[in-house]
């Protein structure tokens, strides 16, 4: 009977595709991980990889027993979660990649909320941008991720959208530009302090522009740091162009939206992660207490 203990070790090494990054995942010396290895292909009398250069490579009989480890494993998966679910109470440590548009609202919310129904939760919360959060989830360094990027469109991901956000033309109160109403022309006379134009919505901007036959914003000042563009329209002309969630408009009597003739554009909040990983009861938790945080924040 194969143990279930040498699967595990065997599917690390299949996913990873490296005998070195499966003994950072599992905490295994490598000459016990390819011991482990070696005793599971006598057991079974055939090669379950091929060693490259490159890493290791599995053979048709390691893509076979690839397909029947996963639902093994996942029939454990269920069970577990199951059972903390019947006992009312999950335990682990679930690792979130968030956008900045999350961090200073949806996401304090949600943590409280998740602590006062499971305190036995632990968190890790990592700040940055799709493209530098998307190939750590892929890398399994993430449980998920959540923040204002389009859908994921790949196999190996789930992605549903969370709520509906807000994109507004901010700036500081008292800016000449604040209190009636403001051609998108006007808008060029000033400073822009924008986030890079690999975001989605960035990219809309121009558009925004471009259909009135007007040059798009050229801007003074980029940044991936949303603390940073925030102080700095705060203590000056600058203008920007940022989700509502990203700030505290509504309690925030230092910063006012512009009153533009232009589109409403409301991007989506998504979050993402591998289907999979629904079966682990503490990221089960989780996404249930973000799905419920988004209805409020909608409602």
């Amino acid at each position: 009977m194969l143990e279930s203990r040498r699967l595990r070790h065997f599917l690390a090494v299949y996913e990873l595709g490296s005998i070195g990054r499966a003994c950072e995942k599992l905490l295994l010396t490598q000459p016990a991980l390819s011991k482990s290895i070696r005793q599971l292909e006598d057991e079974l009398g055939v090669r379950l990889f091929d060693r490259t250069p490159m890493g290791v490579v599995p053979t048709v009989f390691g893509n076979a027993l690839a397909r029947h480890a996963k639902s093994i494993e996942v029939q454990f998966r269920n069970a577990e979660a199951q059972i903390q679910s019947l006992k009312g109470k999950a335990q682990g440590h679930v690792t979130v990649g968030i956008g900045p548009s999350v961090a200073r609202n949806i996401l304090p919310v949600a943590t409280r909320t998740l602590h006062k129904l499971q305190p036995d939760i632990a968190l890790t919360v990592i700040e940055g941008l799709v493209d530098d959060l998307l190939p750590r989830l892929r890398r399994g360094e993430l449980d998920l991720m959540i923040g204002s990027w389009p859908p994921i469109a790949d196999p190996m991901f789930i992605t549903e959208t969370v709520l509906v956000d807000r994109l507004e033309v901010v700036a500081r109160a008292g800016h000449p530009l604040a209190g009636r109403p403001v051609l998108r022309s006007e808008l060029l006379n000033y400073p822009w302090a924008l986030p890079p134009a690999s975001q989605k919505w960035r990219q809309s901007l121009d558009d925004l522009f471009l259909e009135r036959a007007l040059d798009p914003p050229k801007a003074q000042v980029v940044s991936n740091s949303a603390g940073y563009l925030e102080a700095l329209i705060r203590s000056s002309d600058h203008i920007s162009f940022l989700p509502r969630q990203l700030l505290d408009l509504e309690n925030d009597e230092g910063l006012v939206t512009l009153d533009v003739e232009m589109e409403t554009l409301e991007p989506e909040i998504t979050m993402t992660l591998r289907e999979r990983a629904l079966l682990d009861a503490s990221i089960c938790e989780v996404v249930q207490v973000l799905r419920s945080i988004g209805a409020d924040f909608t409602g």
